[in-house]
């Protein structure tokens, strides 16, 4: 017998958006990354029910989350190029080190899931968390955006945001080897060619103080850590 069970449907307009500051708001972001990614196939279970990487540890990863009547329905991941380098160069190095040797300062997105029962539209749910990354990056510097994603995914990056593939389609292993293609989404190029989300992004400013990096201090570093290397990715050359 199926037994119905109502799931309360997040207003847009009741969703706010900022970047995690707390460990609860990580904590729950990477458990929301983690069942996504079970219910995908794209890793394994873990007894952390978490997806923690390595690079969620350094001060140049910022965590961006949804929030609905205090719980997180909606995360997305901004890797900041720092001391292990991006994910992504563990299959895209020749590209991402080209974009590094021409000078550009360089993030990763990573780590996006939602909770599709609780979002009556999701794109808007994926616009505002990307608008508050886009501006957050800018704020600080950042060149570009780089994302390795599945190629039935890439058509809608490039389209709609402006992302140009730099990369062939590969296996990636962090994601049990998964195809992606490698993207990148050059800030100083849409300025001018402005591609179907420029406006969205860009067209109203979200106040400084909204911007500003809140990465992990060392008591929070210390409980995601085990989390962070559960498989064993301790070198920069596997952590992908």
């Amino acid at each position: 017998m199926n037994i119905a069970v109502d799931v309360p449907v997040a207003p847009l307009k009741e969703i706010s958006y900022r970047i995690a500051s707390t460990q609860y708001e990580r904590k729950a972001a990477f458990n929301l990354v983690y069942e996504a990614y079970v219910e995908t196939g794209l890793i394994e279970p873990n007894e952390f029910e978490m997806r923690v990487t390595p690079y969620h540890l350094l001060p140049t990863t910022n965590v961006f989350i949804a929030v609905y009547q205090e719980e997180v329905i909606g995360t997305v991941s901004l890797i900041g190029d720092g001391e292990l380098g991006l994910p992504m160069d563990c299959i895209y190095d020749r590209e991402v080190n080209g974009l590094r040797d021409r000078g550009y300062s360089l993030g990763e997105v990573s780590c996006l899931a939602h909770r599709r029962q609780q979002v009556k539209q999701t794109l808007p749910l994926f616009v505002q968390m990307t608008r508050l990354m886009a501006q957050h990056s800018r704020q600080n510097g950042m060149d570009q955006f780089l994302i390795a994603v599945h190629p039935r995914h890439a058509q809608f990056y490039m389209r709609f945001m402006g992302f140009e593939q730099i990369g062939s389609q590969k296996s990636f292993p962090s994601v049990r080897n998964n195809p992606a293609v490698a993207c990148a989404l050059n800030f100083p190029r849409i300025d001018v060619e402005r591609p179907a989300c420029y406006s969205q992004f860009f067209g109203t400013a979200i106040p400084r103080e909204d911007l500003l990096s809140t990465p992990m201090n060392t008591l929070e570093v210390e409980e995601f850590a085990d989390a962070a290397l559960e498989g064993g990715l301790t070198i920069p050359s596997l952590m992908c």
